[in-house]
């Protein structure tokens, strides 16, 4: 019974401190994508003068989408080496929305020293004449082989507009290339997001309440019982339909950052779908600290053995943060909340993570995508290492 209370209490709380308001800064952040990113885009094409200074601007966007849309402006030419590790550097994926809700100051720090770090390692690759010749890693026979069946974002808007690259090339071919059929296109298209936003509305007071008010999740009056009773529905939703979107939809990270761009409607629908799987992983993390907590004897405990073995902590960061895809660093961000790691790992994880960024990269130069994933991993163990010892001074 009482592994049932903490699961129940930390679903509640992955909803109503993390999730409701994850929701609203992504929906905004991803609404203002829509009106000004293509801005921002013409200029890092058209200047190149000042090419880096803009890839920063896109990498610290909260999310994965100004560093996903440096990708294929990277592959036809359009912006050189130094500045997809640029916005790579500088992107710390949908992590940066569990900061930006659970620590803001810790939030901007990270910003200022990976913006700082972003772009001094792109000037630096750039000024020794640092790259690699772009080499597509999908010949032309297989990518005709792998198309299959799907249903096109693009069918849903009229004037569709596509992102560093043109409809039909092989970018266009390779990084929109999907499964969705028409069924998982209703259950995303007509169902989720509205179900979802209806809850997300629907909580937002209950959020409010729950972080201002103490909680024991015991005891509770019938319509305090029921108030948690909306949260932890809201978290078993998302981790159901992350389930399902992950195993089944399997949809292009780079065809969903282009449709939010196209359209205030995908905008709502995709940010629905990745505030589920961002309550997923802030859900996995809280649960895994408190089960920590709980099996050494309480956080006291934790402090002791962060105080010993802190710099491993750095370098395990480090590592986590090389893994492709914003889960994992999701989940480190959200213990760095919780208290479970020092600023030292966090700023180290947020300088060599990628993000979901790398997956169409690894998708088009494979070769590339190693490079990258050096070139942040040295400025990582630098940083890192740095604050580690400032930290303990």
């Amino acid at each position: 019974m009482e592994i049932f209370d903490m699961i129940y209490s930390v679903a509640v709380d992955a909803f109503f401190k993390v999730g409701v308001f994850v929701s609203i800064s992504l929906l905004i952040i991803g609404l203002i994508d829509y009106k000004f990113n293509g801005l921002l885009l013409k200029l890092i094409e058209k200047n190149q003068k000042n090419q880096i200074y803009f890839a920063a601007l896109l990498g610290l966007i909260p999310g994965c989408g100004g560093a996903i849309v440096i990708v294929p402006l990277y592959i036809s030419g359009k912006v050189s080496f130094g500045s997809l590790v640029t916005a790579f550097i500088t992107t710390m994926g949908d992590a940066a929305f569990v900061l930006m809700v659970g620590n803001v100051k810790a939030y901007f720090a990270v910003l200022l020293i990976s913006g700082f770090v972003g772009i001094l390692t792109g000037m630096i690759i750039d000024k020794l004449k640092i790259g690699t010749i772009v080499k597509l890693s999908i010949s032309k026979e297989e990518l005709n082989s792998e198309i299959g069946e799907f249903v096109s974002e693009s069918k849903t808007e009229k004037n569709y507009k596509h992102v560093g690259h043109n409809k039909g090339d092989i970018i266009d071919k390779v990084l929109h290339k999907k499964n969705t059929y028409k069924y998982i296109h209703v259950l995303t298209h007509k169902v989720w997001y509205k179900l979802f936003w209806v809850i997300v509305i629907l909580s937002i007071p209950l959020a409010f309440s729950h972080i201002f008010e103490e909680h024991s999740h015991s005891d509770k009056e019938s319509y305090e019982a029921l108030f948690e009773f909306i949260g932890f529905l809201g978290t078993f939703l998302c981790i159901v339909y992350t389930g399902v979107s992950r195993k089944i939809i399997k949809g292009s990270d780079f065809d969903k950052t282009e449709s939010k761009l196209n359209s205030a409607k995908e905008t709502l629908i995709h940010t629905a779908e990745e505030v589920a799987f961002l309550v997923t992983w802030v859900f996995i993390a809280f649960l895994l600290y408190q089960i920590l907590i709980y099996a050494i004897g309480g956080e006291d405990q934790l402090r002791s053995l962060l105080n010993e073995n802190g710099f491993w902590v750095v370098i395990a960061a480090i590592f986590i943060g090389i893994l492709p895809g914003c889960g994992p660093q999701i989940l480190l961000a959200a213990i760095y909340v919780s208290g479970g790691i020092p600023f030292s790992a966090l700023v180290a994880n947020a300088i060599c993570n990628d993000g979901d960024a790398l997956f169409p990269l690894i998708a088009l130069s494979k070769k590339s995508a190693f490079l990258v994933t050096i070139y942040n991993l040295i400025p990582a163990l630098i940083v890192g290492g740095a604050l580690y010892f400032i930290e303990n001074m």
